[in-house]
């Protein structure tokens, strides 16, 4: 799934103002407002967020509008990542992890029920996914940034025709793919559906919790024990099976709780096809 319905897009600006070309958030909105004003009735909001203060303020007002009004915002964060890709920078140079991010994002996520699309302006956005486990829930149905270094002039020119595309389409894979990577021999920008992100986190619990070979060796502990104390399931067969109808049963409210199926039931059917395709052996 790649088509989403927007009802606005809120472009977060926390950029230092003592640098040069620093309003590549307003050149965004000024490129991007008159087609999605005229053509599709879609407003455009440009906050400015030069602090940390007014940086999470702003998340926090578009989590309350979408819990209010029950709109499905695009929300793009216009700010520079840190050298060391941890993070982001904001306009008064305060540092923020991926982690500290993923907060706030979770709560604007629910708010949109599972809907929110973040596109990052920053470099090494890829890092929000290494906050990710596949215990805790999602951050955005779709995070979109680039893979390495751009010229913020290039963000401006590759956004505007991104999300133009967007508004015509709805499909998000498409406009990536179009308007971000048309032309490249390697993607200069990513695409993280909520997803992928989710079968992502899951091979790498399978890879260090859940391995065939460690699971055998919990089947045998486990039939030992039953056998000490005559207890059924003393075959190791029966414990290895036994142990996985355990660990999917773990994994289905790990798989609700990441899509938000536990607080809104819909998201079960809708995300269904994810779940049916994991090979829990």
């Amino acid at each position: 799934m790649s088509c989403v319905t927007l009802s606005r897009i809120v472009i977060i600006q926390s950029l230092p103002e003592d640098e040069d070309g620093s309003q590549t958030g307003r050149q965004l909105r000024d490129a991007i407002e008159p087609t999605a004003n005229h053509n599709h009735k879609i407003s455009v909001e440009l906050i400015d967020a030069a602090s940390s203060e007014k940086f999470w303020a702003a998340l926090s007002k578009v989590q309350t509008s979408a819990e209010s009004y029950g709109n499905r915002p695009v929300v793009h964060i216009e700010c520079h990542g840190l050298s060391d890709k941890t993070g982001i920078s904001l306009g008064d140079r305060t540092p923020v992890s991926w982690g500290e991010l993923k907060i706030p994002l979770i709560k604007l996520n629910h708010a949109t029920r599972c809907n929110l699309l973040v596109t990052l302006a920053a470099c090494y956005g890829a890092g929000l996914f290494e906050t990710l486990d596949v215990t805790g829930r999602a951050p955005c149905w779709g995070l979109i940034g680039p893979s390495s270094i751009v010229n913020p002039q290039d963000l401006v020119t590759y956004y505007s025709r991104f999300f133009i595309e967007l508004l015509g389409s709805g499909d998000v894979a498409n406009a990536v793919s179009k308007c971000l990577n048309s032309g490249e021999k390697d993607s200069k920008y990513f695409l993280f559906t909520a997803e992928k992100m989710f079968d992502m986190v899951f091979q790498k619990y399978r890879a260090t919790q859940s391995q065939n070979a460690e699971m055998i060796k919990r089947a045998e502990r486990f039939s030992q024990v039953f056998k000490n104390h005559g207890m059924p399931y003393s075959n190791d067969s029966e414990c290895t099976n036994l142990l996985y109808e355990m660990e999917k049963d773990i994994l289905e409210r790990f798989f609700k709780k990441y899509f938000f199926a536990d607080c809104f039931p819909e998201n079960w059917e809708r995300f269904k096809d994810v779940y049916d395709a994991i090979d829990f052996r």
